[in-house]
């Protein structure tokens, strides 16, 4: 194989586990939302807003590594 290919290959193989890991940490940010949102409910604000605030950082970590994933597989593209 030429080596661009494989190159290619290794930064697709680091994008398919980069995505991977992100979906499961999001079911994971779904769980953390959803008690926050409960907390509100029942009264226990105070708790829940934290947990509310600790799913936007999740999600905006989640965001940006997908973005710097697909940012890198676009730049060790096949050409």
């Amino acid at each position: 194989m030429k080596k661009e290919k494989k190159e290619y290959l290794v930064h697709r193989q680091i994008y398919e586990d980069t995505v991977k890991k992100n979906k499961k940490l999001g079911m994971v940010n779904l769980l953390i939302f959803g008690t926050g949102l409960m907390l509100k409910y029942v009264g226990r604000s105070d708790l829940g807003t934290h947990f509310i605030w600790l799913g936007i950082v999740i999600l905006i970590y989640t965001l940006g590594s997908n973005m710097m994933a697909k940012y890198q597989m676009k730049k060790h593209q096949l050409k």
